[in-house]
């Protein structure tokens, strides 16, 4: 994930997305990331492009289409086409025009309708699980936030940034000189360890504050004898069991996201566990269907909490009718403009393209 002409496709700019006003051309097209392909790539944009006048021509016959011409000087621009990826998606409506360079597969497509077809790009969202890491050493303390496609460094607010920097030197005399008086023979180990201890203590405590409302998971990067210190004080943070292991000081920011990511991302795999299950307990209380046309209505006055798609959903040639399609793209915009969440999953127990969970 670390081609530079991979554009991150994220909750927000799918929430961007789904807020388009129709009517929205929503374009994919299969791409190379060099050579003499790149050249083919941009000869695939006109004839889509036809395509999607004639089907704006047809639904939306009082549209101005002149909204398109952004999307048509892209033809032109050879260095645009040479910093590609494996698929370009395209959206485009009357208040402006969005692109993604994407890892996505598959053949080219055009839709035009009232909402943006996001469905190609969910996978890519549905997948990804944001997360933080604590890197702990006696030296350095580090926090991250992270998702499969980066890490970024936050400030470490009032958790002290290693042993020199931690406040159990401006504690009472009395508790600073534990270790000294219970120590047997050589009390400087010991006191060092009461020094480890005590820091480690308080930069669990201050990480433990700070994300105690954060669902996202907590990564440790820590040795073997500093995970205990920091474990035992984070009741309120969601701690997973699996560790980066080692000395964290020894890792770059890069180092560190690939080796944190696989963990994040088997949190994204129960998540659609859960979520399945979830699914399966509500089915037939009223507070789940498969019904698309209930799913369509539901979301559009804010009830849906959880769509769910199946990867049959994804593509048009799967479903077999435009309508369905058109109503599957109402049904994922109206629940991200309701604060819902879509998930993909590769299938229900019955051969179904949807679900959803509702909120009441």
């Amino acid at each position: 994930m670390n081609n530079a002409n991979i554009d991150p496709v994220r909750h927000d700019d799918l929430r961007a997305l789904a807020e388009l006003e129709g009517p929205v051309v929503s374009l994919l097209i299969p791409t190379h990331r060099g050579g003499p392909e790149t050249v083919n790539d941009s000869r695939q944009l006109k004839p889509l492009l036809d395509d999607a006048r004639t089907q704006l021509a047809d639904s939306f016959p009082d549209a101005d289409a002149s909204f398109l011409d952004e999307v048509t000087a892209l033809a032109d621009d050879e260095p645009f086409w040479q910093r590609q990826a494996d698929a370009l998606a395209v959206f485009a409506a009357p208040s402006g025009t969005r692109t993604f360079r994407t890892t996505l597969d598959g053949q080219a497509q055009v839709s035009v309708g009232e909402y943006a077809n996001l469905r190609p790009l969910l996978p890519l969202v549905a997948d990804d699980q944001p997360f933080l890491v604590l890197a702990v050493s006696q030296d350095k303390v580090r926090l991250f936030e992270g998702d499969r496609h980066s890490l970024s460094e936050l400030p470490l607010g009032d958790a002290p940034a290693s042993t020199d920097d931690s406040d159990y030197y401006t504690r009472e005399p009395e508790f600073q000189h534990q270790a000294g008086d219970t120590a047997p023979g050589h009390g400087h180990d010991t006191g060092e360890g009461v020094v480890r201890d005590s820091f480690l203590r308080d930069v669990a405590k201050s990480i433990n504050t700070r994300f105690t409302n954060d669902d996202r998971p907590l990564i440790l990067a820590a040795v073997d004898e500093h995970r205990g210190g920091v474990k035992d004080h984070l009741p309120n943070v969601q701690l997973l069991d699996d560790t980066v292991s080692g000395n964290p000081d020894q890792l770059s920011e890069a180092e560190l996201h690939e080796k944190a990511w696989p963990l994040a991302s088997a949190e994204a795999d129960k998540r659609h566990d859960d979520l399945l299950e979830r699914f399966g307990e509500n089915l037939g209380t009223g507070k789940a269907t498969h019904d698309a046309a209930k799913i369509s209505q539901e979301a559009e006055h804010g009830r849906v909490d959880t769509l769910v798609l199946t990867t049959l959903a994804l593509r048009e040639n799967t479903l077999g009718d435009a309508s369905k399609a058109a109503d599957l793209d109402a049904a994922v915009a109206h629940t991200l403009r309701n604060s819902g969440t879509v998930d993909v999953v590769p299938t229900f127990n019955e051969e179904r393209a949807a679900g959803a969970i509702f909120r009441f």
